[in-house]
């Protein structure tokens, strides 16, 4: 059987190898501390691709944030990173393994916030409170692009035009406690795609907006996706947003990827018992009033310690004894493009 790698890249395989702008290859994050080694990522393998949005889903602790920190070096103490992460702008042929660059070298600093830019999940956190966010915007210009500052401002005055913030001339001097939700989030897009980066991490971009906000923000990403033709790693519990904005769909539990597909095939065809149970607790038109909703029962396990055995094993009604408890089950391949990690499809057919 090939390994978890190669099907998730084979998966992917629909056009030219040239196309892949990032290959991530056994990707672990480990926290090593006085209770033992806390396996926030363990072994994520993903594809992304010229102009494509690959979702990455899943309960609150799976792993989705640190993923996207590990991209760009940006995982905390005492946090260490193994695994390969290819990367290769736009146009580019040549890839940079960026899981062997130190955290704070020139070239990781190049390509943080030039080439892969982040929406962080929280804007108010993410922006310092003793600066204009203006002055944060210009201060990334200024880093990536050889220009004035004269011609930095101008650039932002058009960047936060081109995201729909109101009366920008006026923003540009404001402080980030001075902004709503809506308008910190705008200047924080604002600020990841500043340097025109091939790739944006949006890590839970709508969670702390109001619906119709969210719909705007969401229209606006997807807007600025097509103009200037980048991709985008989409990191949300939201299955509703998922349905909106990806192409791809992971879905990670327990710092590993348990399903990936197509996003009709999530929401047509979602194969193991964890997706089924996600797609089952969203509330569904015409359901009769008080009608109770329903729940996965039990939590995310803190991933401490971890021995053999699948990690949804303890909350999965499917679950046997014996076999799930014990072993790690294979990612297998059970259409083209459709992969799942689960014994329940572990059968010969699907075995290459």
């Amino acid at each position: 059987m090939n390994s978890d790698k190669q099907q998730v890249r084979e998966a992917s395989e629909t056009e030219d190898d040239r196309s892949i702008l990032l290959d991530i290859k056994d990707l672990k994050v480990h926290f090593h501390l006085a209770e033992g080694i806390l396996k926030a990522v363990d072994g994520v393998n993903l594809v992304l691709r010229q102009g494509e949005t690959l979702g990455l889903v899943g309960e609150s602790g799976c792993g989705k944030s640190v993923t996207a920190q590990a991209i760009l070096r940006i995982v905390p103490k005492p946090g260490t990173v193994s695994g390969q992460i290819l990367f290769r702008s736009s146009g580019q042929t040549a890839f940079t393994d960026i899981g062997k660059l130190s955290d704070s070298c020139p070239e990781i600093r190049s390509i943080r916030g030039g080439k892969i830019g982040m929406i962080f999940q929280e804007p108010m956190k993410a922006f310092s409170p003793i600066h204009t966010i203006g002055n944060q915007i210009m201060e990334a210009l200024l880093l990536h692009e050889k220009i004035d500052k004269k011609a930095a401002r101008k650039i932002t005055l058009d960047l936060l035009t081109s995201v729909g913030m109101s009366n920008p001339e006026q923003r540009i001097d404001e402080y980030p406690h001075q902004l709503s939700g809506g308008m910190r989030q705008r200047a924080i897009i604002a600020m990841a795609l500043c340097c025109k980066p091939s790739i944006l991490i949006a890590d839970e971009p709508t969670t702390a907006l109001d619906v119709t906000v969210q719909a705007q923000v969401l229209k606006l990403m997807n807007d600025l996706q097509q103009a200037l033709g980048m991709s985008m790693i989409f990191i949300t519990h939201d299955l509703g947003v998922i349905a909106e904005m990806a192409n791809n769909v992971a879905v990670m539990y327990l710092g590993k990827i348990i399903e990936y597909c197509d996003v009709d095939s999530l929401f047509y065809e979602p194969v193991h018992p964890y997706t089924q149970a996600l797609l089952d607790s969203i509330p569904a038109i015409g359901t009769k009033a008080r009608t109770r909703l329903r729940v996965i029962e039990g939590s995310v396990p803190v991933p401490l310690n971890t021995g053999r055995g699948c990690g949804f094993y303890s909350r999965c009604r499917f679950a046997i004894e014996g076999l799930c408890n014990v072993e790690d089950p294979p990612l297998v391949q059970i259409k083209p493009g459709h992969l799942v990690m689960c014994f329940l499809h572990t059968t010969q057919d699907h075995q290459e």
